[in-house]
């Protein structure tokens, strides 16, 4: 996963902001205009502000001045420490990240004008730095909701092709041929109409299991390992179904993939594919034997 520098980020951030200062700027007449695109950078500008800030003037923008800044950080900061949630390490949680972050950082992207305003054209910013850290947050909540999704008894997956190939550092090509029916990562389809005749495209679901399996394997993929309390207490209040696979999803992400994890456990990795779809009960010793390894990690963390 490769992520920006918080010091790319930043600038691109700026510019980011230029485009925006100066849509308020156009929006406004003067000198309500100017009035409006001065308070919202912190600083005096003449003119259009991408032409007539120097880099020096561009980099005194106080950051600390924009909420969205700060949303940009704390995103970094999950991605930078693979952490399972926005603000907490080990325990997943999805709907934080989301609401107070990922969506205001959509909402300000799709704001910024994508036709040059001034003699400069800055609108490449919005593809910069910035929509890197929403592309990758986005796919890596999609992995932490899958994560949680199997102690629900989700079997497909939120994470998509793109989102892998996103997380693992690959290129959209490589990914799509390890995925199919009977590939490496399972994937299902739903259509939009039931009608056979129907034109309508198929939506892909990756198999929840194989992906996270499949990234777990990667020796450059590092995901934080889920609180063995947090694992209890969910397993307490799952049924049968729903603890095999919410079981079997955290002891890849706590103990490593499948391929290594199956011969140490006693079973196969086809074993663990069935129970996994069929909401199979785990035999009793596997499932004891799996809970003890992870509890280790308790007082660790």
């Amino acid at each position: 996963m490769e992520i920006p520098s918080l010091t790319e980020i930043e600038i691109n951030l700026r510019h980011c902001l230029l485009l925006k200062a100066d849509d308020l700027y156009f929006t406004l007449a003067d000198p309500a205009g100017s009035k409006v695109r001065n308070e919202f950078l912190g600083i005096e500008v003449e003119g259009l502000a991408d032409e007539n800030l120097s880099e020096a003037e561009i980099a005194s923008i106080d950051l600390a001045r924009f909420a969205i800044a700060d949303r940009v950080c704390l995103l970094l900061g999950m991605l930078e420490r693979r952490q399972l949630s926005l603000q907490d390490e080990h325990r997943p949680d999805v709907e934080f990240g989301r609401n107070d972050a990922l969506d205001f950082l959509e909402h300000f992207l799709s704001t910024l004008p994508d036709v040059a305003l001034g003699g400069l054209d800055l609108t490449a910013a919005r593809n910069g730095e910035v929509r890197r850290i929403y592309e990758l947050a986005y796919a890596w909540l999609n992995l932490i909701e899958t994560i949680e999704g199997a102690f629900y008894g989700e079997t497909e997956s939120s994470l998509t092709v793109g989102d892998l190939a996103l997380l693992a550092g690959l290129d959209t090509r490589t990914i799509r041929n390890r995925c199919g029916p009977d590939k490496l990562i399972r994937t299902s389809a739903d259509r939009t109409s039931q009608d056979r005749n129907s034109a309508s495209p198929a939506f892909v679901h990756l198999h929840a299991l194989d992906a996270v399996d499949w990234l777990r394997s990667r020796k450059d993929f590092h995901v934080s390992a889920v609180d063995p309390g947090w694992i209890t207490q969910r397993l307490a209040n799952a049924n049968p179904a729903n603890s095999t696979r919410g079981l079997l999803m955290a002891s890849i992400v706590n103990l490593g993939p499948l391929a290594s994890l199956a011969p140490a456990f006693d079973f196969t990795v086809e074993d663990a594919r069935r129970w996994f779809d069929e909401g199979e009960l785990l035999p009793a010793s596997i499932s004891e034997a799996l809970i003890q390894k992870i509890q280790k990690f308790e007082g660790t963390l």
